[in-house]
């Protein structure tokens, strides 16, 4: 039995969906925005633990798309900052997901999610999208009061689960996300959606699949 540890934003949890909300406040320039607030959400997030000054995901969140809203010139920020905070409290899932989910739970696998979102956060956009119980554990590296790709928030998935490295296969869109489960001990797979450059800085994936729906085989070979 393998414990299957899946990334959320942008692994499960489609954050593309931001951009239609975002066309409403600045137009053609959706696609920029949304980034430049992934990078900078991210940036914040990595910035938090390394001054010593954590916040957790949901405020980074908002100070991201508060920083992404002024540097492209949107006057009427808040509203716009609040219709933002809610589209992201309800993303969808990609259309590969519960088909996903679906086959892994056929076999004896455990499935955890692990995510840099809070638990509040991870509860409301499963439960939405009906795959709450899908899940073993949805963990968040929230209490920790760290983010991915810290050790100690790859660590919770041992403690959690209490398996041992060899055991945890470790699914993520991000490739900063796959670098650090790699470095950490787990077999790694890049589901790489957006047809990206591998990183150059650290660890390999072990495997690269386009989309959730090639995991399964993939699991079987």
């Amino acid at each position: 039995m393998s414990v299957i540890v899946f990334d959320a934003y942008g692994t499960l949890f489609n954050v593309d969906a931001l951009q239609s909300v975002a066309a409403q406040f600045v137009g053609e320039r959706a696609d920029e925005f949304q980034r430049v607030w992934r990078d900078k959400q991210l940036a914040y997030a990595w910035r938090s633990t390394l001054m010593n000054r954590y916040q957790d995901f949901d405020k980074l969140t908002q100070q991201a798309f508060l920083f992404t809203l002024r540097s492209m010139g949107v006057h009427n920020e808040q509203i716009a900052c609040a219709k933002l905070i809610e589209a992201h409290d309800s993303l969808p899932v990609y259309d590969d997901v519960k088909t996903t989910l679906d086959a892994l739970n056929a076999t004896s696998h455990k499935l955890v999610v692990l995510s840099n979102g809070t638990f509040r956060a991870l509860q409301k956009l499963a439960s939405a999208e009906n795959i709450l119980f899908s899940f073993d554990y949805l963990l968040s590296s929230a209490p920790l009061r760290t983010y991915k790709p810290a050790r100690a928030a790859y660590q919770l998935v041992i403690d959690t689960t209490h398996c041992e490295k060899t055991d945890v296969i470790f699914v993520s869109s991000n490739g900063w996300d796959i670098s650090g489960a790699k470095a950490f001990g787990f077999h790694s797979i890049w589901c790489n959606r957006q047809n990206a450059v591998s990183d150059t800085l650290g660890p390999q994936p072990d495997n690269i699949i386009t989309d959730l729906h090639e995991l399964p085989s993939l699991l079987q070979s």
